[in-house]
């Protein structure tokens, strides 16, 4: 469980320091290795010496842009030994690698820290690749067990243009984005004097995954990209394709083109590995959503935020949208404890929404099995109606608007597929059919069913939708 200081109240100022904080004491407990990525002079480095040194380890640092692949994985040397002076090669292992050896021998575990990873030379990656994964060095060289290997790299548009980061470095890592959400919150942290800036340290307390839960979490997992995949199938519309959904992704080249934005992987064996260790240890640490789901969020979306190389920008936020929300409701129910899953308390707010995004809303939370049945379809039909009255005014009310307003146009008939589609949904899952159909849907609803309201509203629109594909220039 988390602890803090001041009589138990937190700040909150600290927002990358205990960002790193907590993202390196997952990264210890999992043995999943991060990636820090931010602009320069965020204090990385600094936050990871103090870590390190209240944690009774050794660090040692190595430099991307100032190591060789040699000075990485050792110098082969050749030996001359016995009477007839026969040669052979032998590893002369790097400095860095005898001090962590030397430390080991005393009982002291360390942090292997590999700052500025993007301006390392494509051979010098290379290097470290086989030292993140294999954590060897040559002749297969291991490092100790209780080593542990946190990075760190700047953004691609504050370092020379010849630079880059291959995708396989990348995909070893879960990636961490430290970006600041306002200049106030960055002016309130960087503004402390230094035994401010110390203070009120986040203390985490360790306890036991049991069996069930480990079953609750891969269950839950297995739901979660299933669902990410069916809801972004390939579908061909009259408009041409509107999802794609490729986890064989034949080119990984773009991770880390992305300029000044975040930057995450693509949904791999590995990635989906790393996101169970990691979601295992933000159980074990008593990580909450409340207290650190800013920070949990930022690692599952490096983990397998890119989704696939076939995505448009809008099909990417989409994509992060639905990770972010199929994970929140994921873990609010693995939250539970050793009970099989179940369906968490959850509480879906379409206010400010409108009814293309909820109705996708409704339908990710229905189709993951850890939030089963047919919640809150009375208060998206509700939601629905508020936007769309059924009386003769409010059609209209929305004829005129729609003459005048191309993309109000757009915007209605996109409304008014997405209703068609819910209704289709419903219809076609004789559960789903048989709540809907039967099960009162309250004053609000005027005493009908959902389902009633929304083929009120369909059937009242269509005319019109009719009527506007067919006046408005463009609309196909």
């Amino acid at each position: 469980m988390l602890k803090t200081g001041y009589n138990g109240t937190m700040r909150n100022i600290n927002k990358i320091r205990d960002h790193i904080e907590a993202a390196v004491e997952v990264s210890r407990d999992s043995g999943v290795p991060v990636l820090l990525l931010a602009n320069p002079g965020l204090a990385k480095s600094t936050i990871v010496y103090h870590w390190a040194r209240r944690h009774g380890c050794h660090l040692e640092t190595l430099i991307g842009s100032r190591f060789s692949q040699e000075e990485i994985l050792g110098f082969q040397v050749r030996l001359e030994e016995g009477p007839e002076r026969q040669s052979r090669l032998e590893l002369l292992e790097p400095r860095w690698y005898r001090n962590i050896l030397e430390a080991e021998s005393r009982g002291v575990p360390s942090v292997l820290f590999l700052d500025e990873l993007s301006t390392a030379a494509e051979n010098v990656q290379g290097s470290l690749l086989q030292l993140i994964f294999e954590r060897t060095i040559g002749q297969g060289k291991e490092l100790p067990p209780s080593t542990l290997v946190i990075a760190a790299a700047n953004y691609k548009q504050n370092i020379p243009y010849q630079f880059n980061m291959m995708a396989p470095i990348l995909n070893r890592f879960c990636i961490v984005n430290l970006q600041y959400e306002s200049n106030e919150s960055f002016l309130n942290e960087f503004l402390q004097d230094e035994e401010e800036w110390g203070a009120e340290l986040p203390v985490y307390e360790g306890r036991e995954i049991t069996d069930q839960e480990k079953r609750n979490l891969r269950g839950g997992l297995k739901t979660l990209f299933r669902t990410l995949f069916v809801s972004f199938e390939e579908e061909q519309t009259g408009q041409g394709r509107l999802y794609t959904m490729d986890i064989n992704n034949q080119n990984y080249t773009s991770v880390y083109d992305g300029g000044a934005g975040p930057v995450y992987n693509f949904i791999t064996g590995r990635t989906v590995s790393y996101l169970y260790r990691i979601t295992l240890s933000f159980l074990r640490k008593g990580f909450t959503l409340e207290n650190q789901g800013r920070v949990m969020i930022n690692m599952v979306r490096g983990l397998a935020g890119l989704g696939t190389n076939t995505f448009t920008e809008k099909q990417r936020q989409e994509y992060l949208h639905r990770l972010e929300t199929l994970y929140t409701a994921l873990y609010a129910a693995l939250s539970g404890g050793e009970r099989p899953l179940e369906q968490p308390e959850t509480s879906l707010d379409f206010s400010g929404k409108g009814v293309g995004d909820a109705v996708q809303e409704w339908i990710l939370f229905h189709e993951s099995s850890f939030a089963p049945g047919y919640p809150h379809l009375d208060a998206l039909a509700r939601h629905i109606k508020a936007a769309y009255g059924t009386a003769e005014r409010d059609i209209e009310s929305l004829r005129q608007r729609v003459t005048y307003n191309r993309n109000e146009g757009f915007a209605f008939s996109n409304d008014l597929q997405r209703v068609a589609y819910l209704i289709r949904f419903l219809e076609e899952d004789p559960l789903a059919l048989e709540g809907a159909e039967h099960r009162p849907g309250g004053a609000a609803l005027g005493g009908e069913t959902p389902l009633q309201t929304l083929r009120e509203i369909r059937d009242a629109y269509e005319p019109l939708q009719r009527e506007i594909l067919g006046s408005i220039p463009g609309f196909t």
